[in-house]
């Protein structure tokens, strides 16, 4: 049975039990012309297409499939779902538009990192035919039907193929991972949404995060709908956080490389901060369940963070 979760104005949540339950959503949004943002990965797509016969929606009511960025923890399942979805246009960051029609760099890079577990994790990688990609420009809007409108930012940080959505009607975003990402069972057990900005390689950029932070905070929101994990309130508190570790973490990263160090050092760092802030809760053993999820986003992040800061301090050395 697909885990649905009914968020109230027409969004409907869908976990794809991305390596684990309460890792990766996707989102329904019902009005005239139905939208699914993200698609995860391609064995996820299976709790997609139960969610929808749950739902009593057939795949031709389905017009839009929209991926907040290329990365295949919200993409890969693209093509299956354009090809079990026979309506639906699939609307991509410009930037990531030819890594949906021909995927095979895309496949073989994520294949390079994961080797043996790449099948397992993202299984097959299909096209997405070329004549139903849409590519919004910056500030583009879509028309579902029925008053409700979303709007497209293109946000660089996390990935440079990346956009959020916006949705006024709900007083909410679709963020990807532009906004960071935010862990279900420590919100549950800090009694508050505990999230963690997303760095990996091989397009961090702290300036650019931080201008996606800004522009998300002009667009006065009440609700984050993360990818990775779910729909968070508190919107000001999060993004300012998430401003703090944009410095913090180019700062600790700094401070590491300076010394000799590299991305194992870095990883040390964020885990320490990390573990400073769930000791707040009293939460004291990294085997904890709870605190282990976070180890691969921590590692990914020092890696994102050691990739960029050598990318600087090399250009830096050769003026």
């Amino acid at each position: 049975m697909p885990v649905i979760t009914n968020l109230g104005s027409n969004i409907y949540q869908i976990d794809v039990c991305d390596q684990e339950p309460e890792r990766t959503s996707c989102y329904l949004i019902l009005a005239d012309k139905i939208a699914l943002i993200e698609t995860g990965p391609s064995p996820g797509t299976v709790h997609i297409k139960d969610a929808l016969e749950d739902l009593g929606i057939p795949p031709e009511k389905v017009f839009y499939i929209i991926v907040t960025h290329i990365h295949l923890d919200h993409s890969g399942g693209a093509g299956v779902m354009a090809r079990d979805l026979p309506q639906a246009r699939v609307y991509v960051h410009p930037r990531g538009a030819r890594h949906l029609i021909d995927p095979t760099r895309l496949a073989a890079g994520a294949r390079a990192i994961y080797g043996e577990r790449f099948d397992k994790l993202f299984g097959a990688i299909l096209p997405v035919p070329g004549e139903r990609i849409c590519t919004p420009a910056d500030g583009e809007t879509l028309d579902l039907g029925g008053g409700r409108t979303l709007t497209f930012y293109h946000t660089a940080g996390h990935a440079r193929h990346h956009f959020i959505i916006h949705d006024p009607t709900s007083r909410g975003v679709f963020s990807g991972d532009a906004l960071g990402v935010r862990f279900q069972a420590l919100s549950r057990l800090a009694g508050s949404d505990f999230t963690l900005l997303s760095t990996p390689p091989p397009e961090f950029d702290p300036a650019a995060a931080m201008e996606t932070l800004k522009r998300a905070a002009g667009l006065d929101l009440d609700y984050i709908y993360f990818t990775h994990y779910g729909k968070a309130g508190g919107v000001n508190t999060i993004l300012a956080r998430l401003k703090d570790q944009v410095n913090v973490f180019e700062a600790a990263g700094r401070r590491v490389l300076a010394s000799g160090g590299g991305a194992r050092e870095i990883e040390k760092e964020l885990w320490d901060m990390a573990m400073d802030q769930v000791a707040v809760y009293g939460l004291k053993d990294r085997e904890h369940p709870a605190v282990k999820f976070m180890g691969n986003d921590i590692s990914l992040n020092a890696a994102g963070i050691n990739h960029y800061l050598g990318k600087v301090m090399s250009i830096t050395n050769n003026r």
